[in-house]
């Protein structure tokens, strides 16, 4: 590979970032740092469909299960314009730390005139909704021992809805976590627990629905990600790569 490649490539990613591909190791070629930083694009994006499936099922069945139990409820406050109005007795629904996410998530919304539960759910990040099952807050506490079932009916309950929601909790947060990672383009080619990350993933949406973890399994490519580097690699030899960029490069040309 010619220096001048990996030092256009590395004006654009950033050198520090692009050095966190060298993978904490000593003597990897320029060439390797580029074929592990394509690796982790190429594993993000299969795990995305993943997480996406798995995010939108969670705050969906939440929610829906939520209104099925406390008909009428306003989880979301809507009814409140004033967000930062939070203590009103005994109609107090979430924790602080929660409440400051959706405090935010109100007042990017604030002009919008037609607000609803629909945009809020939206905007609101997948870190609270981790957090409605980490909380050990009593109100929690109450509220999933009425939807947990709800929420994950694919779940065999091994010893009470209270403990048994750590674990599922934990897992979430793990998965919050490598969420975070991917989504802010950082390198995870070299977690050594990526098998298990993904199987809790599949493992989660099942819980949730079972359908829905038939359209992942069905679209997901995991058991490829072993044979990526060794396709990427090849793409590096005998020049390949700027033969492909020839091509490319002839194929714009023509669209124009």
């Amino acid at each position: 590979m010619k220096n001048s490649f990996y030092d256009n490539i590395q004006k654009s990613v950033s050198q520090n970032r692009l050095s966190t591909y060298r993978n904490h190791g000593s003597g990897i070629s320029n060439k390797s740092v580029i074929i592990n930083y394509v690796l982790n694009a190429k594993i993000s994006e299969n795990f995305y469909f993943l997480l996406q499936n798995l995010e939108v099922s969670l705050r969906n069945a939440i929610y829906d299960s939520f209104k099925k139990h406390y008909i009428g409820n306003d989880f979301f406050y809507i009814s409140e314009s004033d967000s930062r109005n939070r203590y009103y007795p005994r109609r107090e629904k979430h924790s602080r730390e929660c409440w400051k996410m959706l405090c935010g998530v109100k007042y990017s919304l604030r002009n919008i005139t037609s607000l609803n539960d629909g945009k809020i759910i939206s905007e609101l990040n997948f870190g609270f909704w981790t957090e409605l099952l980490l909380s050990n807050d009593q109100k929690y506490t109450n509220m999933w021992r009425k939807i947990f079932s709800d929420v994950f009916p694919n779940y065999q309950i091994i010893n009470s809805v209270d403990r048994d929601k750590t674990i599922v909790a934990r897992k979430i947060d793990q998965i919050r976590k490598f969420r975070n990672r991917i989504f802010h383009y950082e390198p995870v080619f070299n977690q050594i627990n990526l098998e298990e990350i993904h199987q809790n993933i599949v493992d989660l949406i099942g819980w949730i629905n079972k359908d829905m973890q038939e359209l992942s399994l069905t679209f997901d490519e995991f058991h490829l990600i072993s044979k990526e580097k060794n396709h990427i690699s090849k793409q590096f030899r005998n020049n390949s790569l700027s033969k492909k960029r020839k091509i490319l490069k002839m194929k714009y040309r023509r669209i124009r």
